[in-house]
């Protein structure tokens, strides 16, 4: 076995590896992109049923590569502007905030189906859609 590093030497040489390994961890973290409504499925045309407490209506929505959205409501015998954002903050945790209320989001496999719903903060309603053909 051949001559070893002094003490302090050795600890100095730790802390740089320590330093190195921590750096790459965190650019690692960095790079990689959060997650969004376009790279989980959820921009495009959807269209379903809308609830609340007052009854239930027909909706179209569509949701941008941003999570913007926006859509309709027909609720007889007019339509009614749906509007807001849904926030991915990761894959099971989705929100949304809109002009309708707030509440979160989950996007599941059905039957060989894509469904969206969106679930009221505190119950009273929400949505369920399917992607529009």
């Amino acid at each position: 076995m051949g001559p070893q590093p002094p003490d302090g030497l050795r600890r100095a040489l730790h802390r740089a590896r320590a330093v190195v390994l921590l750096t790459a961890l965190l650019a690692g973290c960095a790079s990689s992109p959060p997650p969004s409504a376009q790279s989980i499925g959820l921009a495009g045309t959807w269209r379903g049923r809308m609830s609340s407490p007052m009854g239930n209506a027909p909706l179209i929505l569509t949701i941008a590569e941003d999570g913007t959205f926006q859509g309709l409501l027909f609720v007889e015998p007019k339509y009614k502007e749906v509007r807001g954002a849904i926030t991915v903050l990761s894959p099971s945790n989705i929100r949304y905030e809109g002009n309708d209320g707030n509440g979160r989001v989950t996007l599941r496999e059905e039957r060989g189906e894509r469904v969206l719903r969106f679930v009221r903060d505190g119950g009273g309603g929400g949505a369920e859609l399917v992607p529009a053909k």
